[in-house]
C-alpha cells in the first residue's frame, strides 16, 4: 500500500515496534500510529475506577490542544472512526495495531494481539510545507494519533509491563524488508503516570522516497492506558518537526486532559 508521496504504509516485518498496523491505514495519504500514555483524569493513583469509553473519549486531544494548525482526521470515507471518539468493536478492525519482532515474547506478542482501544482520535498537521502529489515530493506529513483504554488496574499494569518488555527486546537495527532498514531506540519521556516508557523508531521507505520517523510513549497510570504517537514522514532535504523534548510536550498536554 504505497502512496505517489512516498508516505505508504510502512510493511517490514522487521520493524522492531510497528505501532503502525500496514493492513490498515486510517488517512488516504497515510497512517501513522501513537504512543501510550496513562492519566490521572480518569481515576489516579490508587483510584480503582474503571472509566468508560464515551468518558476516555471526551478526554481525548482537540485541535486546539496542540501549536500548529491542526484538523481531525475522519478516517476513510469521512466516517470510519466515530466523531466522539468512542471505538466500537467493528472499528477495532481499522485501527492500526501494535506488532513486535521475533524476539519478544510470546506473551508480549499475544499482549498487543489482544489489546484493544476504546476510544481513539488522529489529528493532522497542516505543515508549511506538506507533501503534495505526485510531483510535489519534498516536505512533511505529520499526525499525532491517540489510544485510550481502561480496565482493573492489576490487568492494565500487567498489559503495559508486557508490552514494555516486548519493545524493550527489539531495540536496535531494522533489517530491510518490504520498508527500510531503519532503527529503533529509546525515547525519553517526561516523569508521567505510575510508569512510562518511548520508543522512537526511524524507517526508510522503499526505494528511499521518505523518511518515517515514528515516536511512540507508553505511560500507565492507576485504571488507564493512553498511547499517542506522532508520526512525521519527511521526503527531501527537511529536517523534522518534533524532537523528544516536543514530544513530551505533547504527551504533557494528553494528560492533562484526562
Amino acid at each position: 500500500m504505497n502512496h505517489d508521496a512516498g508516505g505508504g504504509c510502512p510493511s517490514a516485518p522487521g520493524v522492531r515496534m510497528r505501532v503502525l498496523d500496514v493492513r490498515r491505514c486510517l488517512t488516504a495519504a497515510a497512517v501513522v500510529v501513537a504512543v501510550l500514555a496513562g492519566t490521572a483524569g480518569c481515576g489516579g493513583d490508587g483510584n480503582a475506577t474503571v472509566p468508560t469509553a464515551s468518558e476516555l473519549a471526551s478526554s481525548l486531544l482537540l485541535v486546539g490542544d496542540l501549536p500548529g494548525e491542526w484538523s481531525v482526521n475522519p478516517g476513510p470515507d469521512d466516517g470510519a472512526v466515530a466523531s466522539s471518539g468512542v471505538v466500537d468493536e467493528a472499528q477495532q478492525e481499522m485501527l492500526p495495531r501494535l506488532d513486535f519482532c521475533d524476539a519478544a515474547s510470546a506473551e508480549a506478542r499475544a499482549t498487543a494481539e489482544a489489546l484493544r482501544w476504546q476510544a481513539f482520535r488522529q489529528l493532522d498537521l497542516a505543515a508549511a510545507d506538506p507533501i503534495d502529489p505526485p510531483f510535489d515530493r519534498t516536505g512533511h506529513l505529520t499526525f499525532v494519533q491517540e489510544f485510550l483504554t481502561a480496565g482493573e488496574p492489576a490487568t492494565i499494569s500487567a498489559t503495559f509491563d508486557a508490552l514494555r518488555a516486548g519493545a524493550q527486546a527489539c531495540m536496535g537495527e531494522i533489517p530491510a524488508g518490504e520498508e527500510g532498514p531503519g532503527t529503533a531506540s529509546d525515547l525519553a519521556v517526561p516523569a508521567l503516570g505510575d510508569a512510562r516508557f518511548g520508543v522512537r523508531t526511524v524507517i526508510e521507505e522503499a526505494g528511499g522516497g521518505a523518511e518515517w520517523i515514528i515516536q511512540n510513549v507508553l505511560v500507565r497510570r492507576g485504571a488507564v492506558l493512553l498511547m499517542l504517537g506522532v508520526v512525521d514522514i519527511c521526503m527531501g532535504d527537511v529536517e523534522p518537526l518534533y524532537d523528544a523534548e516536543a514530544v513530551g510536550a505533547m504527551v504533557r498536554t494528553a494528560v492533562a486532559r484526562l
